[in-house]
């Protein structure tokens, strides 16, 4: 039984007087219990968002005192933000927990294998997460080689590593040769135990160290895979494998701030994105700083996972904010990259607001449905007409009896030289499908166009079916309730 008891005082007429919260007391039969630990495996989930949650189901275990920890297949914990314990709840005597986790959907999907641990004083236990297949068959093995890229050789020995993955295996008795030459390697070897892919069959890898000298001079390697029933091998050299794209070196870029997010928190994003990362590199060894030239500041950074580029490769951002005066008064920026095992060095790029020359702001006029159009009774098209402005960065919203429009309602393009041979002047414009109904009915519908040069940096025309012509207002807007400490 479980329940709250209170310290009581008892008077002469039976009345009790109790103070205090009070404390959870359980009384059982029950001898202590390690826990039964089950895997928590989602279904059905087609959503396209990043990350995926998966769980563990701990039973009958006693006493209530139970930890959770959770580990991916090179037995590195995926770090306590990720992964949380529900409340413990008494069953018959005994507890059940749960304990979820939030993992990269890309990795799950690739049925990459998580352990679930739960710590408790009558012992530990652990046990495999990993997809399940609807398929009944196993497929035929296959083999993957991820070779080094062109600037993985950072380490003051030149070396790196070449993996060699053997998937859909039917059984996990399968050893991995390697050889260099036709000749066999048999140093810096790291080969997997068997691991379960879900599908009722075993993926292994094995991972060996070679040198730039032998790399670069393009020696032949070979990794070899023979069991029971299977003999797979393939032979690659530098040329072979980057042959397909697979040695891109990683690159840094920085990105500048869009003139729709400065308008509407005051603050500007810098992004520094690294692109071209290869699946098996440590993100620990990732460190990303930006700072300031004027004073040499280093300013907060926020970095993003490892996200999918393709199924071969990860790219990351890490986004400094700042100011949106800071960046308009040509202050410089700069991203240092530091990534060992990646990057020979740190690789330093800067970012400041481009010399536009001559500064001009947009004229913009809105036009009505056409009479073809609005003979259909159908879907009708407003357009708002943007030109002559520089430099090329803008926005566009669209209101209708001035609420917010759905931007998946309006189309806008990107900016566009007007003439090839003139001055730097650009021109774009957006188009708003609504119901003719609405538009015979009277609605107001008003194009507001942003941009740097104008005044109140906003502008915005109105136009319905009685007006006939757009009205012109400049105003200063606020689209977005967004806090922020820049003024």
């Amino acid at each position: 039984d479980t329940a709250v008891y209170y310290c009581v005082r008892v008077w002469s007429r039976g009345a009790l007087d109790y103070w205090g919260k009070g404390t959870m007391v359980t009384v059982t039969s029950e001898s202590p219990k390690a826990p039964s630990l089950f895997p928590l495996i989602p279904s059905g989930d087609n959503s396209e968002s990043r990350d995926i949650t998966i769980g563990c189901l701990a039973k009958n275990f006693l006493p209530n005192s139970i930890d959770f920890s959770w580990d991916n297949e090179q037995n590195q914990s995926i770090g306590n933000q990720n992964y949380m314990k529900f409340p413990s709840i008494l069953l018959d005597g005994t507890y059940t927990a749960v304990s979820q986790a939030k993992v990269l959907r890309m990795t799950w999907d690739q049925f990459g294998l998580f352990y679930c641990k739960a710590t408790h004083p009558q012992g530990t236990k652990i046990v495999p997460v990993i997809r399940q297949s609807g398929e009944s068959s196993i497929s035929e093995p296959t083999m993957l080689i991820r070779a080094p890229i062109l600037n993985a050789f950072s380490s003051i020995y030149l070396n790196s590593t070449v993996t060699c993955e053997v998937s859909d295996l039917c059984s996990g008795n399968v050893v991995i040769h390697w050889l260099k030459e036709k000749r066999e390697i048999t140093t810096g070897i790291t080969t997997s135990k068997p691991i379960p892919n879900g599908r009722g069959g075993y993926t292994i890898w094995s991972k060996v160290v070679i040198t730039k000298e032998d790399w670069f001079s393009e020696k032949k390697f070979t990794c070899e895979a023979k069991g029971k029933n299977i003999a797979l091998s393939e032979t690659f050299s530098l040329p072979s494998f980057c042959k397909g794209g697979n040695c891109l070196d990683v690159t840094v870029e920085t990105i500048p701030p869009a003139f729709a997010d400065m308008f509407t928190t005051k603050s500007a994003n810098l992004t520094c994105k690294i692109s071209n990362i290869p699946l098996e590199a440590d993100y620990s060894k990732l460190n990303v700083t930006w700072t300031r030239a004027s004073d040499q500041k280093e300013l907060p950074t926020v970095m993003t996972n490892f996200l999918a580029q393709g199924t071969d490769f990860y790219y990351v951002n890490a986004v400094a904010t700042v100011c949106a005066t800071e960046w308009k008064e040509d202050e410089t920026f700069t991203c240092k990259v530091t990534f060992e095992g990646v990057l020979v060095k740190p690789v330093e790029k800067t970012l400041e607001k481009d010399s536009v020359g001559e500064p001009k702001a947009p004229s913009v006029y809105v036009l009505p449905p056409s009479l073809e159009e609005l003979n259909l009774r159908e879907t009708v098209t407003l357009t708002c007409l943007i030109k002559n402005f520089n430099p090329s960065d803008f926005f566009v919203r669209w209101l209708q009896n001035e609420q917010p429009v759905s931007e998946s309602a309006y189309f806008t393009s990107k900016a566009t030289l007007e003439s090839k041979i003139s001055s730097k002047a650009y021109f774009a414009y957006s188009m708003l499908n609504v119901n003719e109904q609405e538009w015979s009915a009277g609605n107001s519908f008003t194009c507001v166009v942003g941009h740097e040069d104008l005044p109140y940096s906003s502008l915005q025309k109105t136009i319905n079916k009685n007006t006939g012509k757009p009205t012109l207002v400049n105003v200063s807007l606020v689209l977005s309730d967004t806090s922020s400490p820049c003024y």
